[in-house]
C-alpha cells in the first residue's frame, strides 16, 4: 500500500508539473506582440502541441505507475495467503496452492501486458499532433 500511495503522490505531482507548463505556454503563445516572423509563429505553435504532449504523458506515466504498484500488491497478497495456508501436502490444499500460484502469475502477466501496451500507445499518440503539424508544413512549403 504504501507502493500505492507513492505512486499516487508521484503522480499527482507530474500531473500539476505538466498542466503548468502546457497553461505557461499557451498563455505565452497567445500574448499579443508585434508581427510575428514564420519560426516563431512555428516556434509557438509546437511549443503548445509539446505541452499537450506532455499532458497526455503525464497521464499515461500515472496509469504506469499505478499498474505497477497494483501489480507488487497482487504479487505481495498472493505470497502472504499463499504462505497461511498449511504445508502438509494434503491434496486439497495443494489444489488451493496451485490454483492461486496460476491465477496469480496469470494475473501479473495479464496486468503487465496491457501496461506496456497502454503505456506504448499514448506514448506513440502523444507526438501525433506536433508530427501532424510538422508535416503540413512541410507540404506547404513544397507548394
Amino acid at each position: 500500500m504504501e507502493t500505492y500511495r507513492g505512486a499516487m503522490e508521484q503522480g499527482q505531482r507530474r500531473w500539476l508539473d505538466a498542466q503548468q507548463e502546457a497553461c505557461s505556454c499557451w498563455l505565452s503563445s497567445m500574448t499579443p506582440s508585434f508581427a510575428l516572423s514564420e519560426g516563431e509563429m512555428e516556434r509557438r505553435i509546437d511549443g503548445g502541441l509539446l505541452a499537450g504532449a506532455s499532458i497526455w504523458q503525464a497521464q499515461a506515466d500515472i496509469q504506469r505507475g499505478l499498474m505497477l504498484a497494483a501489480e507488487k500488491l497482487w504479487t505481495e497478497m498472493g505470497r502472504s495467503i499463499a504462505r497461511q495456508l498449511p504445508d502438509d501436502g494434503a491434496a486439497p490444499i495443494a489444489a488451493v496452492r496451485q490454483a492461486l500460484e496460476v491465477g496469480c502469475a496469470s494475473g501479473a502477466a495479464l496486468s503487465k501486458a496491457s501496461r506496456q501496451a497502454g503505456h506504448f500507445a499514448a506514448t506513440n499518440f502523444s507526438g501525433i499532433p506536433l508530427k501532424a503539424a510538422r508535416d503540413a508544413r512541410r507540404v506547404l512549403r513544397r507548394q
